[in-house]
């Protein structure tokens, strides 16, 4: 008997839904705050002389870049499978996001070379000027990346796909005439994490922009410090600040970008979560060929070979079906052997 698969997904709309053209609008619109305050920002801190304003600055400088770079991701994330693309463009977000992360690290060192060497020979910076431009960077850093965090937590909606031969709803159910779902999420089924759209992306963004009013935080500080008669140490000191919390960021969003690319299993959805779910469904007697991984956050996809103990032609849809129910995985395909040679599938975990 010829193996028999089933493979489901939800469609692609080719474009932004209303949340994530939301998102993509927020990006936009703090695209442009940005653009427009680094100008002020760098003039301020070339009068006040101050490092950490300059820095700020500069980092500010990168954003700009980074921001439209997320920005066009974004929009490439969201296009048409195409024959030589069968999955679409969604790689771009995670590497957009890597990209980010090692701007980020190009830009701490930079911020502490530039401390380094104002340690040694430093005069006290303008501590009115800097404290003013610490304040409305502060302002304007803090807004932007509060837009930014305002909009991530969005689910990403599964768009209903009118060429999906399995009929399935949103749900993982199958859909009657009447639009009616006829199988809900399975009975005791394992939670997984809520899938998110364009997360990973916006989190590089983020990242740039936490770093900002971090660094605008540390002005402040160390404008308090000087106008109040501090040593004027205290203004290389708060960038030394603001590269380590900005060299942790970085290095995590690397990590979690990194995994995507590399087709790690993602952490809310492990192998042996996706085995048990396999081994406990009636009528699959063993698992072999399992594989995990993730197209960008929020757009996970499970293949599987299972060995059945009957002929019945519905186990690969019905399997398929429990586990997108279960783990919200957006492509699902089960290969469904009953009885034959093996496969000769390359072995996996």
């Amino acid at each position: 008997m010829h193996p028999r698969s089933a493979r489901t997904r939800t469609g692609n709309p080719g474009g932004f839904s209303a949340s994530e053209a939301r998102q993509a609008r927020r990006l936009a619109v703090v695209l442009g705050i940005v653009s427009g305050f680094f100008v002020l920002e760098l003039g301020g801190a070339l009068v006040a002389g101050s490092v950490v304003l300059q820095a700020d600055a500069l980092h500010l400088l990168t954003d700009v870049l980074a921001l439209g770079m997320s920005l066009f991701a974004m929009r490439l994330a969201v296009r048409r499978p195409t024959p030589r693309f069968t999955y679409g463009l969604r790689r771009a977000e995670p590497v957009a996001a890597i990209f980010s992360a090692l701007l980020v690290l190009g830009t701490t060192a930079g911020i502490v070379f530039e401390g380094v060497e104002a340690l040694d020979h430093r005069k006290a910076p303008h501590a009115a000027v800097m404290l003013a431009v610490a304040s409305m960077a502060l302002l304007v850093n803090g807004l932007s990346a509060w837009l930014l965090h305002d909009v991530m937590g969005e689910p990403h909606p599964h768009h209903s796909d009118p060429h999906n031969p399995d009929g399935t709803s949103a749900e993982g159910g199958v859909v009657e005439r009447d639009g009616t779902s006829a199988e809900g999420p399975p009975h005791g089924a394992v939670p997984a994490a809520k899938p998110h759209s364009h997360t990973l992306n916006l989190r590089g963004a983020r990242l740039h922009l936490l770093g900002d009013t971090l660094g605008a935080f540390a002005a402040l500080c160390a404008a308090v410090v000087v106008r109040f008669g501090g040593h004027p140490a205290a203004d290389p000191i708060a960038s030394f600040v603001v590269a380590v919390i900005l060299l942790v960021g970085s290095l995590r969003l690397l990590r979690d970008a990194t995994h995507v690319v590399f087709e790690a299993a993602p952490l809310h959805l492990p192998p042996d979560t996706v085995r048990q779910i396999v081994l406990g469904f009636p009528g699959v007697d063993a698992v072999h060929d399992l594989h995990v991984w993730s197209l960008g956050a929020g757009h996970d996809a499970i293949t599987v070979h299972v060995r059945a103990t009957s002929t019945d032609v519905t186990l690969g849809h019905r399997l398929s079906q429990r586990l997108r129910a279960a783990l919200h995985a957006e492509y699902v395909t089960v290969q469904v052997e009953a009885g034959g040679p093996p496969c000769g599938a390359p072995e996996a975990p």
